[in-house]
């Protein structure tokens, strides 16, 4: 059940990524979810945790719904690149964007957190 809720604010980011369709509001959302994660998860390894749960998750995605962005492929051909780095870039950007969001979250939770304790341990 640990194990559970320490990958909870993981899976509830990624989720977040398909059920909601304004951008900003998964950017504040995966923030959020960052901010919180860290009152409640374990302290190690978060950006490397997310990052390939994004990687993972979103590279599974993308192949079962690759036909959606195809027009990408010639983007690539025309910036001279090979039309297989379609199958690198898209889920290694949206991966790396999605763990750079929640560690930035995260970072600021521990903060506030430690700005908590020190003035605890004042007191």
């Amino acid at each position: 059940m640990k194990n559970i809720l320490n990958y909870l604010p993981y899976i509830v980011v990624i989720l977040a990524q398909f059920l909601i369709n304004n951008y900003i509001i998964i950017i504040i959302f995966t923030i959020l979810t960052g901010f919180v994660a860290a009152f409640k998860i374990e302290h190690k390894k978060v950006f490397l945790k997310s990052f390939i749960i994004g990687l993972v998750v979103f590279t599974i995605v993308f192949l079962i719904y690759e036909s959606r962005v195809e027009y990408v492929k010639g983007l690539l051909v025309n910036l001279g690149l090979s039309s297989l780095f379609i199958y690198v870039f898209f889920p290694l950007f949206n991966a790396l964007n999605t763990a750079i969001l929640f560690l930035f979250g995260y970072k600021i939770g521990t903060l506030v957190l430690e700005r908590k304790l020190a003035r605890a341990s004042q007191a």
